[in-house]
């Protein structure tokens, strides 16, 4: 309630903060600035952001840390779940009518209502979508969905994804990463916090949150044991008890007998975190798949045949240079494992696939040790076999005629596979775009581009986390898939449509029949760096992490547009010219348009420190009371006065890069 003011601040401050968790630096690197070209198709991909260095939640998180922390040790959520049960215990005072109540915990909604000052209005926007990790659907009722977003909690559609409605907006930790169903109650879903995908411990989750009414109440799992549950990165339910609950997090794959009132190690190693987990539904025992291993440590596929008894775990795929690893079983064939492996950081000559493919695995023999068969690796003669963990039409420029090929793998960040339903062979594999087999992962096709128009019925947003199918697809009557990622949800009727293959196929979109449209309506998980209003109150602007800078207004909640593209940072617009406005991407490279937002031009003449000095999210300000004068801050402080037409440095010592 809002007249309890000390309470919302630290409940917004919480969200900004829990949104991205703080990462090792392995992200996919910043690449220099290509050198200038006349053609239109890289022109048009630099307009959309291609050549940035898209959403980097490690950068993104030590943005929030420098801003929050003297020393940028972390903060400790922990100490926040106390505070926030202490909270609720005091005496409230109402600022509307200098009064004492009594605490939220003996006072109803209804008795506080009315102390209220005001209340809350969603401006949006909720149909650009944000990082999404989780989707799952009620088999019973397939038009009830949830959707997790790493900065925007749990959400719920009861309508196929025509409208979605927030469920835990005031829990602890909105960093949901992971979500799971009780295949006896869909009633009852797990919610797993904080985003632990090489992350520190600088930002993390908050444990397991639990609902058994269908999301209108949750609570939080053994609140009190810190068994490792900061990072929950995946969660499986039991088909045969839906008691027994198996969660992969940073430090182990942990084991609950009792719906997870209590929970102890299943297997623990060393290596800094479980990512992926499957489980078969056609065995008496439950029979689990574990994934672990990160951008440094080889990754591993782990076993155990009787997870909920007796059954021990063992290690069935270890191969030089493999790094993260997902999962999938063949639903029609549970004998049949999949794998997509991304190739290891390697310190000394990396070679073109870091981070990007290192190879597909098969076993036909329930993914038993010495069964697996690698069926593409990035040797792979035909080179759209090897990119499914890279930015395809950056690979293809030189193929396409549009510049120079690149390769921007970041298989560490966005690697999911799935198999189709009702035919074992037919596999997706989503990183930055998505793809199909229709041969057992030996040959691929495109399936999704995300450097299309997003008019286009071949585009989806780029960075794929999660592929789901429809609890009624048979691959003929019902193709039904839904894909989470970046850009939120997105839904393909047709997923058996004709893919794109050859050497043209990033070239050339129509060559795919696979069509797409996005469910983002009222989904608000977006991840905002920085946001600025008109001076009317009525419009507003900001930069948001891998969704560009988006602007909304009269147009509603569902009518916000893009008007810059990339990654980053801070916006200001000229309060007595609202055609000027400024923009950024990452690092030094203010951007300003003098027309309202159709085209922006470098505003950074004069900086003549090296950009690297500059940080992730550099920040820029405007004085409101003279709006030509704009500062920045790399080592040193750069002051404008002139609208950003030309800049000098305003301090003569460094100040060892200017956090905000």
């Amino acid at each position: 309630m809002l007249f309890r003011v000390f309470r919302i601040c630290i409940v917004v401050m919480s969200a900004a903060m829990l949104v991205l968790p703080a990462a090792l630096d392995h992200k996919k690197k910043e690449t220099e600035k290509l050198g200038d070209s006349r053609n239109n198709k890289e022109l048009e991909l630099r307009k959309k952001g291609a050549y940035e260095p898209f959403d980097e939640p490690d950068k993104a998180a030590e943005f929030y840390v420098r801003k929050r922390t003297l020393d940028q040790s972390g903060i400790p959520v922990e100490k926040y779940l106390k505070a926030i049960k202490h909270i609720n215990r005091m005496p409230q005072h109402s600022t509307r009518g200098d009064r004492m109540f009594a605490s939220q915990d003996e006072m109803s909604v209804a008795e506080a209502q009315p102390l209220a000052l005001g209340t809350w209005t969603q401006l949006g926007p909720g149909n650009v979508g944000g990082r999404t990790r989780a989707l799952t659907i009620n088999p019973t009722n397939p038009n009830i969905m949830y959707a997790a977003g790493v900065a925007g909690g749990v959400w719920k559609t009861i309508d196929a994804g025509a409208s979605w409605a927030p469920l835990a907006d005031l829990l602890p930790n909105i960093a949901v990463s992971c979500l799971a169903m009780d295949p006896h109650d869909p009633n009852t879903l797990y919610a797993g916090t904080g985003e632990g995908y090489y992350n520190g411990d600088a930002l993390r989750g908050a444990g397991i949150f639990k609902t058994t009414d269908a999301g209108s109440t949750w609570s939080i799992l053994d609140a009190d044991n810190d068994l490792g549950f900061r990072y929950v990165n995946d969660i499986v339910v039991s088909p045969i008890d839906g008691n027994r609950v198996y969660a992969a997090t940073s430090t182990a794959v942990m084991r609950s007998l009792d719906g997870g009132t209590t929970w102890t190690y299943s297997v623990a190693i060393n290596f800094p975190g479980f990512f992926d987990l499957a489980i078969r539904t056609d065995t008496t025992t439950d029979f689990v798949f574990a994934t672990s291993g990160n951008v440094t440590l080889p990754g591993i596929v782990w076993r155990n045949p009787d997870a909920g008894g007796s059954g021990s775990w063992s290690p069935v795929l270890l191969e030089p240079n493999a790094g993260r690893i997902s999962i999938a079983i063949a639903p029609s064939n549970q004998n049949i494992v999949y794998a997509l492996v991304s190739e290891l950081n390697q310190s000394v000559n990396p070679g073109p696939y870091q981070y990007g493919l290192h190879a597909v695995f098969r076993s036909t023999n329930s993914g038993e040790n010495f069964s697996w068969v690698a069926v593409d690796r990035n040797t792979n003669p035909n080179k759209l076999n090897t990119v499914l963990l890279s930015n395809p039409i950056i690979a293809y420029l030189t193929e396409c005629g549009e510049g120079t090929s690149q390769f921007f793998n970041q298989g560490w960040y966005d690697n999911v596979i799935a198999v189709d339903p009702v035919d074992s062979n037919r596999v997706w594999a989503g990183g930055i775009d998505l793809f199909r087999s229709d041969d057992g992962g030996a040959n691929w096709g495109l399936a999704s581009y995300w450097w299309e128009d997003s008019s286009a019925p071949q585009y989806a947003h780029a960075d794929q986390h999660a592929i789901v199918f429809h609890p009624q697809y048979n691959g003929a009557s019902n193709q039904t898939m839904f894909v989470a990622g970046d850009g939120g949800i997105f839904k393909t009727a047709n997923a058996r449509g004709p893919v794109a293959t050859g050497s043209g196929a990033p070239c050339n979109s129509a060559l795919s029949g696979v069509s797409w449209a996005s469910l983002n309506n009222n989904y608000g998980v977006t991840q905002f760096y920085n946001v600025a209003p008109y001076p009317n109150g009525t419009t507003y602007f900001g930069r948001t992490q891998d969704n560009g800078t988006v602007r909304g207004g009269s147009s509603g909640i569902n009518g916000w547009t893009e008007i810059l593209g990339g990654d980053g940072g801070f916006v200001a617009v000229n309060p007595t010219n609202t055609n000027i406005l400024y923009a950024e991407n990452t690092g030094l490279s203010i951007k300003k348009s003098t027309n309202g937002g159709i085209s922006f031009a470098s505003s950074t003449s004069g900086i003549t420190e090296s950009s690297s000095n500059f940080l992730f999210i550099a920040p820029f300000a405007m004085n409101p009371k003279s709006p030509l004068q704009l500062y920045t801050g790399g080592s040193y402080i750069w002051r404008s006065t002139n609208g950003g037409t030309s800049w000098t440095r305003a301090t003569s010592y460094p100040n060892f890069n200017v956090a905000y």
